[in-house]
């Protein structure tokens, strides 16, 4: 059984039991610019568990949304002079990309606000016919007063909340803790509603994918940055449970900050490294390292140091996986594709327990002494066998991406050529062969 630590009960919650489809979101992005590695901390956790719940059968469902409207893409159309959609179709692509460069499996939907407009409106629509939402001025707000429990999610007091509120944020609403569900504009892109020309509010959003596209079920498994708790988080539950008098999610899952140099890595404050420059300078295995040998709920932080032993951990895993490979074939070793029963255990076992990916990573440092150890012995036995297919697996279900597999039949005659050369006592020839299997990354 899957558990995960809900942030909501602060207790450890089994995923879903005795279900057979997993029901989960993960908020997105808002696609105005490159993303940084802070903003795919949450995504990245989530592929490896949904590479469990793919190992395990589970039929999976799972969300993850691109916020394509947006005063930040607004803003941007207008420094670069060109249309919003143009903007955000841009980024929103450039995203994707990222995600494939990640080896991230893509969720199962990834909907776009601009294309949920109709469905925005009857969502706002139905809070009003509630008595949830009051109208004024062309705005829209959700009467927070109407929720007995609004700050229970974040484990906050409505009265310390609104003693936190500027007086200035009173104008137009009933409370200083009322937010917008739908903002009356004609600047940048807008819609007609009927309370005039406008655009939906950012925490009503997601709270209208949940409630249409999982048919207004309570979801299994709701994610995102600690920094989304409160008040989007907050926000959008407290939709959902207006309208439909439940829970909206059974288990809250909130990832920790990325710091570089201890200052949460953020636009706003310029101080972030861009997914695509990171993969570009480095490897997209070495931020999934960074990223998942860390607990998940704790913050990291980037620094020279911490990338150094990341680059140096991918290519200790790179370099064992070259030799096994070696060896197999030069040996004629017929793998039989068996887990290694301890150590496969103990990653379904790390995963399944709030997706523990440190003592995995740690597991894998385990295999690969064992491993060494038979290179160096050239004892290639059905325990070696079974670690070496243990350790790729648990490589593959942690998302890493390395290019390994069957030589090709030019590969296979380039190696074996080498190793006449080197009983021959060539070693001139050897070497030139050498280099070649060396710049074809075999050795």
């Amino acid at each position: 059984m899957i558990k995960i630590y809900d942030s909501f009960l602060q207790t450890i919650q089994p995923l879903a039991p005795n279900k057979e489809k997993i029901n989960m979101y993960l908020c997105g992005p808002t696609v105005y610019n490159y993303i940084h590695v802070g903003n795919v901390r949450g995504i990245l956790v989530f592929d490896v568990l949904h590479r469990l719940l793919i190992h395990q059968k589970y039929k999976i469902n799972y969300v993850h949304n691109i916020t394509d409207i947006d005063d930040k893409i607004i803003k941007k159309a207008a420094e670069l002079k060109i249309a919003e959609q143009e903007v955000a179709t841009k980024y929103t692509i450039a995203y994707v990309k990222d995600l494939e460069k990640l080896n991230i499996i893509l969720p199962t939907k990834l909907p776009k606000v601009s294309d949920y407009i109709p469905k925005i409106i009857e969502f706002i629509n139905s809070l009003i016919s509630k008595n949830y939402a009051y109208i004024t001025n062309g705005d829209v707000y959700f009467k927070v007063s109407k929720l007995k429990d609004y700050g229970a999610l974040a484990h906050k007091n409505i009265e310390d909340l609104i003693l936190n509120f500027r007086v200035s944020s009173l104008a137009n609403k009933e409370n200083a803790l009322d937010f917008a569900l739908w903002k009356s504009t004609t600047v940048g892109i807008n819609w007609n509603s009927p309370w005039g020309k406008g655009r939906p509010g950012w925490h009503t959003e997601c709270a209208c994918f949940i409630e249409k596209i999982f048919n207004g079920q309570t979801i299994d498994l709701h994610g995102g940055g600690i920094d989304l708790k409160f008040p989007h988080h907050e926000n959008e539950r407290a939709q959902f449970m207006a309208i439909n008098n439940k829970e909206m999610a059974n288990i809250w899952w909130h990832n920790g900050h990325v710091n570089i140099a201890n200052t949460k890595m953020s636009k706003s404050l310029n101080n972030f490294i861009l997914v695509k420059e990171f993969c570009q300078q480095y490897h997209s295995n070495v931020l999934r390292y960074l990223i998942l040998n860390r607990d998940h709920q704790q913050p990291i932080n980037f620094n020279k140091e911490t990338i150094e032993n990341g680059i140096a951990s991918v290519k200790k895993y790179e370099n064992v996986l070259k030799q096994c490979t070696y060896q197999i074939f030069i040996n004629n070793i017929i793998v039989e594709y068996h887990h290694h029963v301890n150590y496969y255990h103990q990653v379904i076992k790390n995963l399944s327990n709030n997706i523990d990916t440190t003592n995995t990573i740690t597991l894998l440092e385990n295999m690969i002494k064992k491993l060494n150890e038979a290179i160096i012995k050239k004892t290639f036995s059905k325990e070696f066998q079974e670690i070496f297919y243990t350790f790729t697996f648990t490589l593959n279900i942690l998302g890493f991406d390395f290019k390994f597999g069957d030589y090709s039949k030019e590969v296979k005659s380039k190696i074996k050529m080498w190793e006449q050369l080197k009983q021959q006592k060539n070693y001139e020839e050897a070497d030139k062969i050498r280099q070649e299997l060396k710049d074809l990354n075999i050795i």
